[in-house]
């Protein structure tokens, strides 16, 4: 994987991040904020590593995600906070998106939201860089390739923080 951005603006309280394949029977305009088509929900998704799903603190502020293979150390270093995640990539993409397309789901990834990524799972390192209210918010995507999937145990979508939000 090179290292690729995707730049996102406004995404709202959450950020997901999948495979097209593992979405694939979500229908165009379809509510799933709440459940699924199989009636599971966001958390049980994230937990079997179909999608990755992140909290963010600032829903209106643009937000600017590296998604890169290589670990930075510096980053580690800098970022005020981290989540671990799991994903399984299935069709050598992945689609970066906002959460508040789970209410309204728009259809297939915009061009500019897709990134390129060998199939297989992955462990994911989600890390935030101290956010003052401007510019855009920082997150840096760490993609680790792993013999199985993650195991996950989350009761809800881990939240990224740093300072307080600046409203």
């Amino acid at each position: 994987m090179n290292d690729q951005i995707v730049e996102l603006h406004s995404p709202g309280l959450q950020i997901i991040l999948y495979s097209p394949l593992a979405l694939r029977e979500l229908e165009r305009g379809g509510h799933y904020a709440t459940h699924f088509p199989d009636g599971r929900d966001l958390v049980d998704y994230m937990n079997d590593c179909r999608l990755c799903a992140l909290g963010t603190r600032w829903p209106t502020s643009d937000h600017w995600l590296h998604l890169s293979s290589t670990m930075d150390h510096g980053v580690i270093a800098r970022a005020s906070d981290h989540v671990r995640l799991g994903i399984e990539v299935t069709s050598g993409l992945l689609c970066v998106r906002s959460g508040d397309d789970l209410f309204d789901w728009p259809g297939p990834c915009a061009d500019e939201q897709l990134v390129s990524l060998d199939n297989g799972p992955y462990a994911v390192t989600a890390c935030m860089l101290p956010y003052g209210g401007e510019g855009a918010v920082r997150i840096y995507l760490h993609f680790a390739q792993t013999p199985a999937r993650p195991d996950l145990g989350y009761d809800m979508v881990p939240e990224l923080y740093c300072e307080e939000p600046v409203f």
